[in-house]
């Protein structure tokens, strides 16, 4: 309760609980005004102060006092709930009950009675101003002390027994209002936690059943078939339609099986313990043949997954039909042999043929007839022919191997532009080079890629007529980290059909061209991590375009 400094005295309860006329109203009246007082509270949940500020004002109406007030005590402190007067902000403040008449009825639980509260005393301090005192505590009905009822009198007076059970049922009605709008705030915050936690389900089980949806919707447009699997008997629990198409089988009839019905190279046994092997939640590949409903075979290579779903362990596979990769692997291990073989070959045949060219050039110095000498130079150049077509085939069939370096294209292209003007095929024809990236370097073998820039640009130049232009420009690439390169010329297009096969192996539209070129050309770009693309319309011309990855350390 605010106070300043003590009053002059006190004294105990039960020396001031006396009968005495002090009310001018009869019994019958007096009972009237309290039956009056009672009826007109009326409580509802969530409404706590106006009601005890009724309970405060009928306690000191009806009983006569200066200043009545409600107070909810807690844990060594007081807070005033309702007052007669206005208590400004002090109202909002929390008190400490130590040393006063509150703190002496909240710690007995019983009522407490001062006529003339004049001198300190161990039931504690009334606030400045104030000399008789009445406190009835507010017990709930399980027993509970949770504040008073404390009424002061300016003047020295004594309270009646009637008066002190008249307080005592207003403390009564306040007790009960203060536990149900207790216990009422508990509830309110149940529910809001309750109705939080309701909504933060319904979220998640959306969430869920979104994200089932949309697993759903991936597993069935999947390129690869799944298969949900019972690790115990190896039943197929759940598949997507690829799984369907793939084997053959409806979902219902795929349902019926087991892997044991479909895996043609696991034996039951194998399965078995390849299954004992498995760790949850680490992927494991299989490589194995699975058997359509036709009876016919495929090979598949499956990444087998274990996992707990609902108590229960089921197995994930993810199935993919690898027939057109085995088949591209059996390709490339006999293009390999072909390879080996043709390399042979040219080995077996350049020794001889060079022995050849030496007879055929001695022969140049011979004095032989006309015919003679004209077939003598046919065969000299048939013989060189094979030779350089020899010698293209073991750089083709040879890997690329890269003795790479720091290469500044600006540079580098710069120093290659007068050798390019000279060689036989720029004859009457321009090269014009220009660059949008002052300084751009890549790590590339400088040999290999001066070849690659020679054989485009004579190719172009071999395109277009006399007098015609050839557009080098370099420029870099705002989607990627790389330089791009294009070599372009005014020629007449190429048609698709043509276009398709270019830089493919002894393809080639030129009378003695042998295809393997361009080839090379690619290889080569391919072993510096870069592309070339080749665009051909008619009015335009045709583009080569290459992109190699820069260095953006250097």
């Amino acid at each position: 309760m605010p106070r300043s400094k003590p009053p002059t005295s006190q004294q105990p309860d039960s020396a001031c609980l006396m009968t005495t006329p002090q009310a001018q109203l009869s019994q019958w009246q007096q009972e009237q005004n309290i039956l009056e007082a009672l009826s007109s509270l009326s409580y509802r949940a969530g409404e706590l102060k106006p009601y005890l500020q009724k309970i405060a004002q009928g306690v000191n109406k009806l009983i006569g006092l200066d200043w009545s007030v409600v107070t909810l005590c807690h844990n060594g402190s007081e807070q005033v709930l309702a007052s007669t007067i206005d208590l400004g902000e002090a109202a909002d403040q929390s008190y400490s009950l130590h040393g006063t008449l509150t703190g002496t009825v909240v710690e007995s639980g019983l009522p407490l009675v001062i006529e003339d509260a004049v001198t300190p005393s161990e039931f504690g301090n009334a606030p400045e101003g104030y000399r008789a005192y009445l406190g009835v505590p507010l017990r709930t009905p399980t027993g509970n002390v949770i504040g008073t009822i404390c009424s002061f009198q300016r003047h020295p007076r004594r309270f009646t027994i009637e008066e002190v059970r008249l307080a005592k049922l207003f403390a009564e009605r306040a007790a009960t209002a203060i536990d149900n709008y207790q216990l009422y705030q508990q509830q309110q915050q149940t529910n809001q936690q309750l109705h939080a936690e309701i909504r933060e389900r319904q979220q998640i089980e959306a969430a869920l059943r979104q994200s089932e949806v949309r697993f759903r919707i991936l597993v069935e447009n999947a390129a690869d078939a799944f298969l949900l699997i019972d690790p115990v008997n190896g039943q197929i629990v759940d598949a997507n339609q690829r799984a369907c198409e793939n084997l053959g089988y409806t979902y219902a009839e795929l349902l019926c099986l087991s892997t044991h019905d479909i895996n043609v190279k696991l034996a039951h046994h194998q399965g078995s313990v390849f299954r004992q092997q498995l760790v949850a939640g680490v992927p494991t590949t299989l490589e194995s043949e699975h058997r359509r409903k036709n009876g016919t075979t495929f090979p598949v290579e499956a990444n087998v997954c274990l996992f707990e779903s609902d108590g229960r362990w089921l197995e994930l596979a993810l199935v993919r039909d690898v027939t057109e990769r085995k088949r591209t692997e059996q390709v490339m291990a006999h293009l390999a042999e072909i390879g080996e073989l043709a390399a042979m070959i040219v080995h077996e045949v350049r020794n001889p043929l060079t022995t050849v060219l030496m007879g055929l050039m001695a022969l140049r110095g011979v004095d032989l007839p006309t015919k003679a000498q004209r077939q003598l130079g046919l065969a000299l150049e048939d013989a060189e022919r094979l030779q350089r077509l020899l010698n293209e085939i073991l750089l083709y069939a040879k890997q690329q191997v890269l003795q790479c370096c720091a290469v500044e294209l600006n540079a580098f292209i710069l120093n290659l532009l007068e050798p390019l003007q000279n060689i036989p095929a720029a004859a009457d024809r321009h090269l014009c080079f220009a660059s949008s990236v002052p300084v751009v370097w890549v790590q590339g073998d400088s040999d290999k890629l001066k070849q690659v820039f020679i054989n485009l640009v004579r190719n172009a130049y071999e395109a277009i007529q006399p007098g015609e232009q050839v557009t080098w420009k370099m420029y870099s690439n705002p989607d990627s980290n790389c330089v791009c390169i294009s070599i372009h010329n005014h020629g007449e297009p190429i048609p698709p059909e043509i276009l398709a096969k270019l830089g493919t192996p002894f393809f080639t539209t030129k009378s003695s061209g042998n295809g393997l070129g361009l080839a090379i050309v690619r290889r080569i770009i391919e072993a510096h991590g870069g592309e070339l693309r080749i665009q051909s319309e008619a009015g335009v011309g045709t583009t080569m375009r290459i992109q190699l990855p820069v260095s953006p350390d250097l």
